[in-house]
């Protein structure tokens, strides 16, 4: 009797630290997720299963070898049906060399529930309000100072989710792309085996100024993990003034920004609810406040996955504004609005202001329902691709548009309602240009029908050149073509161009941004 209860306390006390470590996964224990798994063993046949720490998709394919031939390949948490035999199994991250390699036997009728003794590192990169950036790092192992290659942050509204190295336990650093180890810009982590660590690596302005362990609700629910929300209300005010011998001249500018962010993202659904609301007003002199941001925009999309990089989409947009828009001339003058036809509205003598939009229009909705595609997925480059039918609604309510530059023009048009239909195409891109030069990129069109006047498209470009340490250039050019009846004209009624399309618009922009970090 007491060699049976010393045997027992000798198998807890080993038992004991595999559950510790294992208390930290994302995934279940080892143990239960074999017990969970359905798979049937067919007659003459075994099992190998190689347990997963968090999600199936997130983590690199374990491969099986028979007598140095590849004969299987899955995702940890995916068993593998074998013959009896010896296998050898190459499981982790980095080249071949660097992988961890582990040999099991199979029987027959038998499962072989492969031993976790390496390591799991979750790398999350945010910025200092906790959103999750794309932007990249190197890892290498400590002590050989290996490098384990490039790993980047996420886009959480394409229903992307933070890669998992797999790792041999030990201590690694993550630095820079393009740094050497040996800089003083760096941060480690020591990795004990059975370990699933999670990190949070803080980014500025392309310079690591973070890097800590998320509060983490040991053995919380997949389904609480899954469920992410974040909410920000940051504001800006900005005093100028300037002084010489004719006059004196301030301004007052104030604008507030409130954004909320929800995502619901498991193995086969992605779900994101996005909300931004801001609003500035600036004040010059003695005259009051006027508006100088108005802007609401509710955007939601769904995904439903049927494999790593394909699977069906639905989304929606809506765009709008809370207060009225005016515009104000320089000096007084006898202004009409009139509508399509040319009858005049209303007629405004010896006026300085005029009141174009009510509050809360135009309300402008965008609708789409198609297949989202992975079409290429790499640290220089990735590309997505939505394509499907797509419908968008302008609401205006008794809105109008300037006939001419402000500073000329004595009339506005009334807008119409519009809606249109057709085939749509959402084409995303983020690229790094090599070390110091990023871009981002969205194309998105609407086809209601084959004549090119009919389309409609935005294609929002944002480039950042990394100058100096402390120097970033940001560069943002924005292209927009609204539907006909939303398009600019001039005062002798004509669509503006620009690049010899009509209706195209341009805006850009180019910031030059200073940081010093002490």
């Amino acid at each position: 009797m007491m060699n049976l209860l010393c045997l027992c306390a000798a198998l807890l006390s080993l038992s004991l630290p595999a559950l510790a470590q294992e208390s930290g996964w994302i995934a279940p224990p080892a143990r239960v997720q074999w017990q969970q798994d359905p798979t049937r063993i067919p007659p003459g046949k075994g099992m190998l299963f190689v347990p997963v720490m968090t999600i199936p998709r997130n983590e690199p394919l374990y491969q099986v070898f028979y007598e140095d031939r590849k004969i299987a390949s899955a995702s940890p948490g995916t068993p593998v049906l074998l013959a009896p035999g010896t296998y050898e199994v190459l499981i982790g991250s980095g080249n071949v060399t660097q992988k961890i390699k582990k040999t099991v036997k199979v029987a027959e009728g038998r499962t072989s529930l492969l031993a976790v003794d390496w390591a799991g590192l979750l790398i999350n990169v945010i910025d200092e309000s906790r959103t999750s950036v794309k932007e990249s790092y190197e890892l290498f192992e400590e002590r050989h100072q290996e490098n384990y290659g490039v790993g980047f942050g996420i886009e959480e509204e394409r229903g992307e989710a933070v890669k998992t190295w797999l790792l041999k336990p030990g201590a690694y650093t993550v630095v820079r792309v393009g740094d050497n180890v040996a800089t003083t810009r760096k941060f480690s982590v020591h990795l004990s085996p059975g370990e699933l660590a999670q990190r949070n690596l803080v980014v500025k302005d392309n310079d690591f100024v973070g890097f800590y362990q998320p509060n983490i609700l040991l053995g919380a629910t997949q389904q609480i993990k899954n469920l992410k929300t974040q909410s920000i209300l940051s504001g800006s005010p900005q005093f100028t003034t300037s002084r010489n011998t004719s006059q004196d001249l301030s301004s007052v500018s104030l604008a507030v920004q409130a954004f909320n962010r929800t995502t619901y993202n498991s193995k086969r659904h992605f779900a994101s609810l996005r909300l931004i609301a801001e609003e500035g007003a600036t004040r010059e002199g003695n005259d009051s406040f006027r508006k100088s941001v108005d802007k609401f925009e509710l955007r939601a999309t769904y995904i439903r996955r049927l494999s790593r990089r394909l699977g069906p989409y639905l989304r929606g947009v809506l765009n709008t504004k809370f207060f009225t828009t005016d515009v104000r001339f320089d000096t007084p003058r006898d202004f009409a609005k009139i509508d399509a036809a040319g009858d005049t509205l209303a007629f405004f003598p010896d006026t300085r202001e005029v009141s174009l939009e009510p509050p809360f229009f135009p309300l402008q909705l965008r609708e789409g329902i198609g297949i989202n595609s992975q079409l290429y997925r790499s640290f220089p480059l990735n590309m997505d691709l939505r394509f499907g039918w797509g419908a968008r609604q302008t609401y205006t309510s008794d809105s109008f548009q300037l006939k001419g530059d402000q500073r000329s023009a004595t009339s506005a048009t009334e807008l119409k309602n519009t809606s249109s239909t057709g085939f749509e195409a959402l084409l995303i891109t983020d690229a790094r240009l090599g070390r110091f030069i990023s871009l981002d990129s969205e194309f998105d069109i609407l086809l209601p029908s084959s004549r090119v006047d009919s389309w409609v498209f935005s294609w929002e470009n944002r480039w950042r050149i990394i100058l100096t340490s402390f120097v970033n250039l940001d560069v943002v050019m924005d292209l927009d073509r609204p539907e006909p009846s939303q398009r600019r004209k001039t005062a002798l009624g004509e669509e503006t161009s620009f690049l010899g399309l009509k209706g195209l618009e341009l805006r850009q922009q180019v910031l030059l941004r200073l940081s010093y970090i002490l």
